[in-house]
């Protein structure tokens, strides 16, 4: 039984187990247990920066230039955050595809959206009033606004330009809808 003790510090019990005890196993040992602090579920991995030359890196160089505070989620997807004078501060999702882009903003969420005859009215009237945006009721019952760009009609300003029409327009429509959004 050389190397070999118990764990425990009561003499060895018939059928009680033995574990090696040299120092790479006290060291992968510790090495374990200290790992457990470290990669709790709360804690995540900062997402890769973008390969040169692909869609991907052509829109973080325009969110980089404008001038807005944006946090990378995981590949080809991020929000930003943009001041607004209804809502305080809307939250912008982007996601690109091979190359188109995606940009929307939730106004109300279902949960605190009141959905009357009214309402609607309301939001079909704002509907059509927007240019350029969609107001739209998503998968997941959520009032949002969006926009979709093709990478052929996409430039530093149209991009700028598009998150300016999908912010104003989230934000009016949220003023609109106050009305109609619960506590």
């Amino acid at each position: 039984m050389d190397r070999l003790r118990p764990i425990c510090t009561n003499p060895p019990q018939e059928g009680s187990q033995l574990v090696k005890t040299g120092p790479a196993v006290l060291v992968a040992t510790a090495l374990i247990i200290l790992s457990f602090p470290l990669s709790t579920p709360a804690q995540h991995q900062e997402p890769t920066a973008a390969t040169q030359g692909t869609f991907e890196a052509k829109v973080e160089t325009y969110l980089q230039q404008s001038g807005y505070e944006f946090h990378k989620v995981k590949a080809n997807s991020w929000y930003l955050l943009v001041p607004g004078k209804e809502m305080g501060e809307i939250r912008i999702i982007l996601g690109a595809g091979p190359s188109s882009i995606a940009m929307g903003a939730v106004v109300v969420p279902k949960r605190k959206l009141s959905i009357t005859g009214e309402s609607m009215q309301k939001m079909m009237k704002l509907s059509y009033d927007l240019n350029y945006v969609r107001l739209c009721i998503d998968s997941d019952d959520d009032l949002l606004v969006m926009s979709q760009l093709k990478e052929q009609w996409l430039s530093a300003a149209e991009f700028k330009n598009t998150i300016n029409l999908v912010a104003s327009a989230a934000d009016r429509a949220y003023g609109v809808m106050r009305p109609h959004i619960l506590s």
